[in-house]
């Protein structure tokens, strides 16, 4: 069996406030997409929300490649992820860390495999989710200013 070889691959979003006005409000391209974020509470779901909703379908596509892999059926999916954080670190600049303390997943699948089958579909999921990946794993993050 051959193996295809990857390389690496960059991935470069660029974010835009929307006017002076509203200044929480941004609008990001991301190819030929546009994802508007805000404050929560705002007028478009907010960079944390983002991030659950990054998780959830990094899980729907990764399953439907490791079901395919398995020859599993998978008829039905649903994704519920719930995130507990304290945002006085955000607000105040005090406090207990600014990210989410922990994140809380249940995966509702409809498939004529057995639990046990399932549980190890998801297991390979975990483990090869880049999402989830970047949420358990440090990724280092270099950062500057460029003035406008």
């Amino acid at each position: 069996m051959s193996r295809v070889t990857y390389r690496d691959r960059q991935v470069t979003l660029v974010g835009r406030r929307v006017s002076p006005d509203k200044p929480t409000k941004m609008v990001v391209k991301a190819g030929a997409y546009e994802i508007t974020l805000d404050k929560i509470g705002g007028e478009a779901p907010s960079p944390i929300e983002y991030l659950l909703a990054s998780y959830a379908g990094c899980l729907n596509i990764v399953g439907e490649i490791v079901a395919e892999e398995m020859k599993l059926k998978i008829s039905d999916l649903k994704v519920e992820i719930a995130g507990v954080y304290n945002p006085s670190k955000l607000m105040t600049g005090v406090g207990e860390r600014a990210g989410y303390k922990e994140l809380s997943v249940k995966v509702f699948v409809k498939s004529n495999a057995d639990l046990e089958v399932l549980n190890e579909w998801l297991r390979r999921i975990r483990e090869r989710c880049p999402v989830e990946d970047n949420l358990t794993n440090p990724t280092p993050i270099k950062s500057e200013i460029v003035k406008l």
